[in-house]
């Protein structure tokens, strides 16, 4: 990436100076309090780097009696007031680390019915006249260790106790009809344990011989910091405790409060069994005797309609849930005029399959799930991003959002080591500029507005200390502001800026809509194929450059209506709806000519006969039955194109997004491959005029007429390059059209060509200059764990030849570089092709000199568990001189 600090632009000032909502956000992770120096500095410094918003995160390595304390809330005090000063956002940060709810204990601190309340079960012979419960744990919280248990339970050990009895169902071991499910009464509850209880039947009872019994029974979790979020009580006095102190401390003004997570404990039990995975929150009532049969659904199989009342019962489960927290906290928001953003825990962060990243819960227990009715309730889309893969996350969140009026979203990125190998919270320091760019424009291209970074760091920890959390350099690292390439990223955010306010008007272009099967996965569960057939889907569309909006049931009218954009509907491994209404709206589309398709495993083949009984032999119905990737890409491939239709040559991925935008189109098209690609995009119209527009430089420029043959533009995108293009219909050219070059320059074969593998010194490390061989990198050299800028330095002259230009490569380089020449900045590589053109020094020593800045992961993980070999820094390849003919 080359800038020219001193280019001129055409460009309006929404694009080459876009505003805060486009520009990125952070974290601001306190691993302990700031002094006052650190919070004027740091934040001067994010302000320098281009970020537009600052949210305060508290980490469990503070003191969490240290969490809103005065002195805690003094230093946010100071530090809402600078960023005020400096023209920051502030968003609050709703909680001591996460997840949403607690407030580091301060939520049930005086409530202890606040505290987390869970459904239990068992089940056994009715003769026994006895069940236990025992052995209660949550594996989902093992990968914080101890210390995230001293952060989650008093003491660090979860205890429970008040047992009560909810409901008590005697029943066949298979049953098929209502009259098989008989509750009981009278059964006492005896703690034996502090993970434990007995229940015994009363005595008496007349039970049929063989028939089996259920019980249903509840406990408080008496050391517990998380909440119960089926009590509005618990969100309001959350509000008044944590939000409240925090917006206070912003001094009132403040764009949102933000929450993060919200889940109570995933907990096993000894006797668990059945289709739910895992407990529920309970309030501690006993259950109505007339839901007996949907509540037994949970844990076995009570006949044909066992699929629509598990659904429906947790479905309801759910809406109360968000209603008590959302809801509430929602009107408090609004009460205190303040915005509601954040996210809860989203299974699919990381991937395209809706239950692929997340595993070992059933996030049918959680504040999840149905993101859509959680939507409704913010009044801004955020959304959840694991890794550095590309994934569903930001297109799910502009999909929600568009539901409700809103477009577009936040989306919060973040590292875990298991991308590369390591633990979890070890994360990845070794995360390079070119990946974080390449990541962030692909969530721009699928729907986000803003990157949030996770995170910049008060501080880096220390040296000798492995503790996950507690040692805050491994704390889901990179903390960006510690990484060397820290000086490049206002190169960096003020691109994504720029390419997101490209992005945020007009109506895209979006002809399949992909149904969210929200009520198959409350019937079915995490492991049913609509998560994994929904991923492929996704993914095989994103691929293709095809657009495509996830739609839910409760929109499914609107969006398929008769002044629907979408051509096709892709129902993936639904098994259930949540009304009958929706086959007929489905049905309607189809009679319109709209295209549906079923993808479905053999076993649930059937089910579309039931649900769909309109469709099954209906002549625009696709149906794939257990469609794999092949097929599924294969079919996406045979799609009827959208135009504008854009295509690279070589049929690769086309990450892209179109946009409708008055008497024109825009569009973004992503290279995030090491190769240059050629690039065509189909118009309908028969001539054509637009302009390119430069996110890195800010510039727009009118594209030649040579760009266009007929209905089509044709180029050659960079390795690693982003193309903003607005096309619009021209009237017919009255002149012959100039020529255009759309070849990048490394296409040019050069007239001449200097290896310069001879001569250079590094001085790095506090060192003075040594010799340093540029085949190799710094890390082999002596320099094993030196993270930060090392500046090479050769003396070169270059020979004369008329009519000839010279640019200088880096065919290797690790990971950004600025070439300075003659002590003259020249530019600065972060991504794909590192060639840089050179002043007019021709026939003259001149001083090359690069600086060279790797990633922080030699630094940070030298000596620890999660050491390895050296990652790769600075020059593993001689750069050259070439020389180009000037007419080029």
């Amino acid at each position: 990436m080359n800038e020219d600090p001193t280019a001129q632009t055409a460009a309006p000032a929404w694009f080459h100076t876009p505003g805060r909502p486009f520009e990125v956000a952070t974290f601001w992770f306190w691993h302990r309090l700031p002094t006052g120096e650190e919070i004027h500095t740091q934040l001067a410094d994010m302000k320098a780097k281009g970020i537009g918003m600052v949210m305060i995160q508290a980490r469990p390595a503070l003191e969490r009696t240290l969490y809103l304390s005065p002195p805690y809330l003094e230093a946010c005090r100071a530090a809402c007031a600078q960023a005020r000063r400096l023209g920051l956002g502030i968003t609050l940060y709703d909680e001591y680390g996460w997840m949403s709810g607690h407030g580091g204990g301060r939520t049930v601190e005086g409530g202890e019915h606040l505290r987390e309340r869970h459904l239990f079960w068992a089940t056994g012979a009715a003769e026994a006249s006895e069940l236990m419960v025992s052995g209660i744990r949550a594996p989902f919280f093992d990968f914080m260790g101890q210390m995230g248990r001293d952060w989650l339970y008093e003491g660090g050990v979860a205890r429970w106790g008040d047992w009560r009895s909810i409901l008590v169902i005697a029943h066949p071991a298979s049953v098929t009809t209502p009259d098989d499910i008989r509750p009981l009464d009278g059964a006492v509850i005896e703690e034996t344990g502090p993970d434990s209880c007995r229940i015994r039947l009363a005595p008496g009872v007349s039970i049929p011989e063989g028939w089996r019994v259920t019980a249903f029974v509840s406990a408080r979790c008496l050391t517990s910091r998380l909440v119960n979020y089926l009590l509005p009580e618990t969100a309001q006095r959350f509000a008044e405790a944590v939000y409240g102190p925090l917006l206070a401390a912003a001094g009132g003004q403040a764009d949102s409060v933000f929450f993060d997570h919200p889940y109570a404990g995933f907990y096993l039990w000894n006797e668990h069994h059945g289709p739910l995975g895992n407990s529920l929150l309970s309030d501690g009532t006993s259950a109505d005797p007339a839901d007996a049969r949907a509540l037994l659904s949970l844990t076995c199989d009570v006949g044909p309609e066992s699929a629509r009342l598990r659904a429906g019962y947790l479905r309801r489960y759910g809406q109360r849930m968000h209603e008590a927290f959302f809801g509430t906290l929602s009107r408090w928001a609004r009460e205190h005029h303040i915005g509601l953003t954040g996210h809860e825990l989203l299974t699919h962060v990381g991937s395209w399959n809706l239950q692929g990243d997340l595993r070992g819960f059933d996030p049918r227990s959680m504040p999840g799930i149905d993101y859509f009715g959680i939507d409704a309730y913010r009044t801004e889309t955020t959304v959840d991003a694991a890794d550095y893969a590309p994934q569903l996350a930001a297109r799910f969140g502009d999909s929600v959002a568009r539901a409700h009026g809103r477009t577009r979203c936040t989306i919060e990125q973040y590292a875990t080591g298991r991308e590369v190998g390591l633990p979890a919270l070890a994360g990845q320091w070794g995360l390079t500029p070119a990946r974080f760019r390449a990541q962030s424009i692909r969530h721009l291209l699928f729907g986000a507005r803003r990157i949030l970074l996770h995170a910049v760091n008060v501080t880096d920890g220390f040296d000798d200390d492995p503790r996950p959390l507690a040692n805050p350099r491994f704390d889901f690292p990179p903390a960006f502001n510690f990484e060397p390439w820290w000086e490049d990223c206002h190169l960096i955010f003020r691109e994504l800026a720029r390419l997101s306010a490209f992005l945020e008007e007009g109506e895209p272009v979006r002809p399949v809509a992909l149904f969210y099967p929200l009520q198959t996965l409350y019937a079915e569960g995490p492991d049913h194929a609509c998560g994994a057939h929904f991923g492929r889907w996704a993914q095989a569309l994103a691929r293709a450059g095809i657009g495509y909006d996830i739609v839910d049931e409760a929109t499914l009218a609107p969006a398929l209506g008769h002044e629907t954009r979408y051509a096709t509907l892709i129902l993936p491994a639904v098994t259930l709806f949540g009304t009958d209404e929706t086959a007929e709206i489905i049905a309607a589309f189809a009679r319109r000519g709209g295209h549906v398709v079923l993808s479905q495993t053999a076993a649930d083949a059937r089910v579309s006969e039931g649900i769909l009984p309109d469709l099954t032999a209906s002549e625009p119905v696709t149906r794939l039955v257990d469609p794999s990737v092949k097929t599924i890409t294969a079919w996406v491939g045979q799609l009827e194109r959208p135009v504008p239709d854009v295509r690279f040559a070589d049929g690769g991925t086309t990450w892209c997004t179109a946009l409708h935008c008055g008497d024109e189109w825009r569009l973004a098209v992503f290279n995030d491959m090491a190769q240059a690609r050629d690039l065509s995009i189909a118009f309908a119209a028969e001539t054509l005029e637009g302009d390119i527009w430069c996110p890195r430089t800010g510039e727009r420029r009118a594209l030649p007429a040579s760009a266009f043959d007929g209905r089509h533009f044709r180029g050659t995108l960079a390795p690693e390059g982003i193309l903003c293009l607005s096309i619009r219909a021209a009237a017919p050219p009255v002149a012959a059209p100039r020529e255009m070059t759309t070849k990048p320059a490394h296409a040019t074969e050069p007239l001449a060509s200097l290896t310069l593998s001879e001569g250079w010194t590094l001085e790095a490390d506090g060192r003075p200059p040594v010799p340093i061989a540029v085949d190799g990198g710094w890390e082999g050299q002596g320099f094993d764990t030196f993270a930060g800028t090392g500046i090479y330095r050769c003396t070169v002259r270059l020979p004369r030849m008329a009519m000839a230009r010279w640019q200088i490569r880096l065919p290797a380089v690790h990971e950004s570089a600025e070439l300075w020449i003659d002590g003259a900045w020249v530019g600065t590589h972060i991504a794909g092709e590192a060639c840089f053109p050179l002043p007019a020094v021709s026939g003259a020593d001149c001083l090359i000199e690069l600086r060279v800045r790797n990633t922080a992961a030699n630094r940070y993980y030298a000596g620890s568990a999660f050491g390895a070999r050296p990652s790769p820094s600075g020059l593993t390849q001689p750069p050259r001189l070439e020389a180009l003919s000037s007419s080029d």
